[in-house]
């Protein structure tokens, strides 16, 4: 049972003229989009409730992340609407392998939607929630708050990569806060 479940009263809300896309979650509380437009596909105005299937998206990444058991609520929460932007308006990217290293050896168990992996640039390493797999490849969004991936890019939180399956390897850094608050009260 995820710790936030959705809610037929959660709206997308897009006004063109104030180009935010925002998860409306209840007369107080908004999750504004972290995600530049151009990161998603073409969005006209919106003001609609969440469907089931958003319902759902939600409570999967949700409960996967909870089960970890070593996230943060406020993280899950975070994770799991930038989950959902990405899920429901993201514009196809392709693999971004490069910024990362080989593994010599493939990961000794299987990953699906929420497994914790962790990438290395060489740089720096970081931990990342799997958040869609097809073949070879996974788009991966980074859970801890930035990652060097080279000496002129770096990756915000909750920013997804694709990269091919040789690059991920274990988690082995125990996120509990990344001091993320997502959340802004409405005015």
């Amino acid at each position: 049972m995820s710790l936030v479940q959705a809610s037929q009263n959660w709206r997308w809300v897009f006004d063109p003229r104030d180009p935010q896309l925002r998860i409306v979650l209840d007369n107080q509380h908004e999750h504004v989009c972290p995600y530049k437009t151009s990161r998603l596909v073409p969005i006209g105005p919106l003001n609609t409730s969440f469907s089931v299937a958003d319902a759902e998206a939600f409570e999967q990444f949700s409960e996967a992340l909870q089960y970890t058991q070593t996230l943060s609520s406020a993280l899950i929460l975070s994770a799991s609407l930038n989950y959902l932007i990405i899920n429901h308006f993201g514009r196809p990217q392709m693999p971004q392998s490069w910024y990362f290293q080989l593994q010599n050896q493939p990961l000794s168990y299987p990953t699906q939607l929420g497994s914790l992996v962790e990438l290395n640039s060489g740089l720096a390493s970081a931990t990342f929630a799997i958040v869609s797999q097809r073949d070879d490849v996974s788009e991966c969004m980074l859970l801890d708050h930035e990652m060097l991936v080279s000496e002129i890019k770096t990756l915000r939180q909750f920013d997804v990569i694709k990269v091919v399956n040789s690059r991920l390897q274990p988690a082995s850094a125990m996120l509990v806060d990344t001091s993320c608050d997502s959340l802004s009260r409405l005015a």
